[in-house]
């Protein structure tokens, strides 16, 4: 069967006959890929994350995820960038059983621009309006036995968390376009986690100069499996290849918590400019980075058993031994965290430790940011954020990387984009509300929500349902129901992840 690629064009009105397995996110300087089974850069076998002007900038990227069982034996699943099997399939998990859909029902990504949206929340109720395909098959939500949400939506007016475009119901997405897809490690593979993702491919306005040249990847982990996993790790994996040539330098900067790979610039193609492509954790503290190489060299090549797997993803060859201070990170005997940091790692000074100052001779390079390890409960879910970006510059000067991290960092924190919380193992902030005590019929502002939420309800002493409540997105706020007796009340604000309480006093005196 021929599979046709479904393309985002931002600011366009899309219309699509079905839903395809891969989605390209075209906006601003760039196009970047997302597969049904959350591969990300790979379209149909060929490379899919390139400037608009068609310049390559990785052949692929995934995810590896792993974890050890109550007897201590290690589970690991992963994506693998080098374009042979994944143990990620399409679709999601039971949530009481934890088995797997049927692939086939899911084999397919889910795109949506702020554009179509708007003209969506403009026309739903007028005469003759047909929803476009995109806003109609968004995966807001399921059936029994999946999970009642699937994709954050804006209940519209029914407040029952059935998607019902219809009615108004859209998309909730914070960025110009986005693909999404949603995925699990269970189907076809003989030792799952048991762990379903749900992956975020985000594109930003080409008015912003900064964020015109990322995508921003969210992959919310939910764990179906069951069981409790008090060392859950994520890494991201990244086959690095810029221009023509497989002919990259790759490096870390730690204080940005961010992987690169800079081009050889003797490619005649760059016009003696320095290209760079870099990964940037945006909301979990970095605990290594590390790398392999695409040949079978017992220490530093592919990985072939899960115990290989797993002591990359802590920073550690295949034979478990610690990655090295200079050279190619094997031999030496002063241990490091961060592979090729140049000066940027506080804890060994000022030594300046590179591909350039080793000698090496640029080549392909298979790049790891692994994050730290985490307690992920059965029937908890964690958010792993990652800006991908691409920076072009005349002059040969890795400090650049190192300041377009942090105008991206202000660009995101200015715009408040995704509410992306400051770089922490733990997110610390409660839901809070003001004033307290308020008045039936005023406004209610909403503050510190770490997330956007699937509805706030306002629950009475006796702990029945008094009302459903719609959040204002721009501004944060509720209005009261001006019908609503003095007294004690909760509200209840309800995400994807958690709910949280607060109390409320209303007070009509």
């Amino acid at each position: 069967m021929r599979i046709l690629l479904l393309h985002i064009v931002l600011f366009g009105f899309i219309q699509a006959n079905a839903q395809q397995p891969v989605g390209t996110l075209r906006v601003n300087e760039l196009q970047a890929a997302l597969n049904s089974n959350g591969l990300l850069f790979d379209s149909l076998g060929n490379p899919n994350f390139m400037t608009r002007g068609g310049l390559l900038l990785a052949n692929r990227a995934g995810i590896w995820i792993s974890a050890k069982d109550s007897t201590g034996n290690v589970i690991v699943s992963a994506h693998d960038v080098l374009g042979n099997t994944h143990e990620f399939s399409p679709g999601p998990l039971e949530v009481l059983t934890g088995q797997a859909a049927n692939p086939s029902l899911w084999n397919k990504v889910y795109p949506a621009t702020k554009d179509e949206i708007a003209y969506h929340k403009s026309h739903f109720n007028s005469s003759g309006y047909t929803a476009s395909q995109n806003i109609l098959n968004w995966p807001g939500s399921s059936l029994s036995p999946y999970a009642k949400v699937m994709a954050p939506f804006v209940d519209y007016m029914v407040n029952d968390q059935v998607y019902e475009p219809v009615k108004g119901d859209y998309p909730y997405i914070t960025s110009d376009a986005l693909v999404y897809s949603i995925s699990n490690d269970r189907y076809g593979n003989a030792e799952p986690l048991g762990i379903e993702i749900h992956s975020s491919l985000y594109g930003f306005d080409q008015a912003d100069s900064i964020l015109k040249n990322c995508v921003l990847v969210r992959y919310t982990v939910h764990n179906r499996s069951g069981k409790n996993y008090n060392n859950f790790r994520l890494s991201t994996v990244i086959n690095f290849k810029i221009g023509a040539i497989h002919k990259e330098f790759i490096g870390t900067d730690v204080k940005n918590q961010t992987l690169f790979a800079v081009n050889d610039t003797g490619e005649a193609t760059f016009s003696n400019k320095l290209v760079s492509m870099g990964c940037m954790v945006i909301n979990r503290k970095i605990s290594s980075t590390m790398y392999f190489n695409d040949n079978a060299d017992p220490i530093s090549g592919r990985p072939l058993l899960d115990n290989d797997f797993y002591y990359l993803m802590q920073g550690r060859w295949k034979s478990g031994k610690q990655l090295t201070y200079f050279g190619n990170g094997v031999d030496g005997s002063i241990p490091a965290r961060y592979v090729y940091p140049y000066t940027s790692d506080a804890s060994h000074g000022d030594s300046l430790w590179s591909e350039e100052s080793t000698l090496n001779i640029p080549g392909p390079r298979i790049g790891m940011i692994n994050t730290d390890s985490t307690q992920l409960n059965n029937g908890e879910a964690k958010v792993y954020d990652f800006v991908y970006f691409y920076v072009e510059k005349n002059g040969y000067n890795i400090k650049q990387i190192s300041d377009f991290c942090l105008k991206i960092n202000t660009s995101l924190a200015a715009k408040n984009l995704l509410n992306i919380p400051k770089n922490t193992l733990v997110k610390t902030t409660s839901v809070s509300c003001f004033p307290n005590p308020v008045k039936a019929g005023e406004k209610l502002v909403i503050t510190n929500a770490p997330e956007s939420p699937l509805y706030l309800r306002l629950i009475g002493v006796n702990g029945q349902e008094i009302c459903k409540l719609d959040l204002d997105i721009k501004d944060n706020c509720i209005i009261l129901p001006h019908y609503l007796s003095g007294g004690m009340y909760m509200i209840e604000y309800k995400t994807l992840n958690t709910i949280q309480y607060n109390k409320l006093i209303i007070n009509n005196h």
